[in-house]
């Protein structure tokens, strides 16, 4: 009998660990591979070109690059992309050019010169808002927002459901939560009254980290680091 409530015990301390630690989760903000406050002191522009894992040193170039510093930094809400995220992009973007001998030669973007020839400011405008958008407010429903890059790039934000088996020894538990997700429209929201047949279904990017409060006003989000980044 001794040996049964030992059990029970051990069984209801792991439980209260595993609780314990994913209510820590929800509260600590995740920031590649780091846990962070959701308050920095930094701004926007820096809190990105300070990260430690230099997971947005190409991201900051381009800002600079286009001269979005204050833009970035006066946005109510920025969906940021990381390094990685950047490079799958510059690796679908093809290149033409010819040899000596007139033959064609097609290869990807490998310099932030060439990217910047293929791209737009609008590449990173299409993720900054000037409403502030929370996953608190979101609603599981896709609901269209106007960002800085305005008509070239419709958009939509949501919420979408995402659940953690966890399986013990003499139990399991489902942890259920929300991830924030931009949607890039393609064509006619996804669901809209009178969608034509051959819409293009939208992409949804989730976000890996959320809520950040930058000392700028920005809520930060970061998205995941395989998006695939529409090149505008």
């Amino acid at each position: 009998m001794k040996n049964i409530y030992q059990q029970i015990g051990t069984m209801m301390l792991a439980i209260v660990l595993v609780v314990s630690l994913y209510a820590c989760k929800k509260d600590a903000y995740l920031t590649d591979g780091g846990l962070n406050k959701a308050a920095t002191p930094f701004t926007t522009y820096d809190y990105l070109k300070n990260n430690q894992y230099h997971q947005f040193d190409t991201l900051i170039t381009l800002i600079d690059h286009y001269k979005l510093k204050d833009s970035v930094n006066n946005s109510k809400t920025f969906f940021a992309f990381t390094d990685m995220a950047l490079n799958s992009l510059m690796k679908s973007i093809i290149i033409k050019t010819t040899d000596k001998n007139g033959n064609l030669i097609l290869t990807p973007v490998t310099t932030i010169s060439q990217l910047t020839d293929s791209i737009s400011s609008k590449l990173i405008k299409q993720y900054m808002f000037n409403q502030t958008i929370t996953l608190d407010k979101a609603t599981l429903a896709a609901v269209p927002y106007t960002n800085m890059a305005g008509t070239a790039a419709p958009c939509a934000i949501k919420k979408v459901a995402a659940a953690n088996a966890l399986n013990l020894a003499y139990t399991s538990l489902t942890l259920n939560y929300y991830i924030l997700a931009y949607v890039k429209v393609n064509g006619v929201l996804d669901g809209s009254a009178g969608a034509p047949a051959n819409d293009k279904p939208d992409a949804v990017y989730y976000c890996q980290t959320e809520g950040i409060q930058t000392s700028s006003g920005t809520t930060l989000h970061v998205l995941a680091n395989n998006v695939s980044l529409y090149k505008l």
